[in-house]
């Protein structure tokens, strides 16, 4: 190798080592605090987490209500009247009492959304059951897998729908492992940053 080529090749690795090592300082720190942020998001969903269920729906519930006041005074500030903006009244009106609710009622209103949630996992669940005795009559596919599947399905719908503090907890139990696989993501590419910091600063 020439010794010209020797110093292209030395100034190509020099520039990539300062790249990476900027990638390094921009945002490794943004991974590990990440990381420590979630892990502790997760304990605490795991060990409280009504208490973070109720601060969750305090927060809603203020951000309805001062979305709803911003509706409503858009109407007079921009001189509308109420023959133009009457939806953004009734909107803005709506917005607060949810808002309301979920501040006098944290534990109701969250109940409440469980509610919905279950319903429409219910009705999906009554469609694929439909679904999975067609393909049982006709003998398609996987058709005892997905009648078994589909029948877990409505069992699950109807027992969370007669108790929702279960499907609560399900759905607080979930949110934690996403959040500690998440952070456990976020260390791994810290290490595999770290290790291609190292590789690039030793000496060729």
């Amino acid at each position: 190798m020439s010794k010209t080529d020797s110093e292209t090749r030395e100034a190509k690795i020099k520039k990539f080592g300062g790249l990476v090592n900027r990638i390094y300082r921009n945002t490794a720190p943004l991974f590990v605090l990440e990381a420590i942020l979630f892990t502790i998001i997760a304990l605490f969903l795991l060990i409280k987490p009504v208490e973070v269920l109720n601060a969750i729906s305090l927060v809603v519930g203020g951000g309805l209500v001062l979305f709803g006041l911003y509706r409503v005074s858009m109407v007079f500030v921009s001189n509308l009247g109420f023959g133009v903006g009457a939806f953004d009244v009734f909107f803005g009106l709506v917005s607060m009492i949810l808002g309301i609710v979920f501040l006098v009622y944290p534990h109701g209103a969250t109940i409440g959304i469980i509610y919905i949630f279950v319903l429409m996992f219910l009705l999906n669940a009554l469609r694929l059951l439909f679904f999975a005795i067609n393909m049982t009559r006709i003998r398609f596919g996987h058709y005892l897998i997905d009648l078994i599947g589909a029948i877990a399905m409505v069992c699950l719908s109807v027992v969370l729908l007669f108790l929702p503090n279960l499907a609560l907890g399900v759905v607080v139990f979930c949110l934690a492992i996403y959040l500690l696989l998440y952070a456990t993501g976020d260390i791994y590419m810290f290490i595999k940053l770290l290790h291609l910091r190292r590789a690039v600063r030793e000496p060729r």
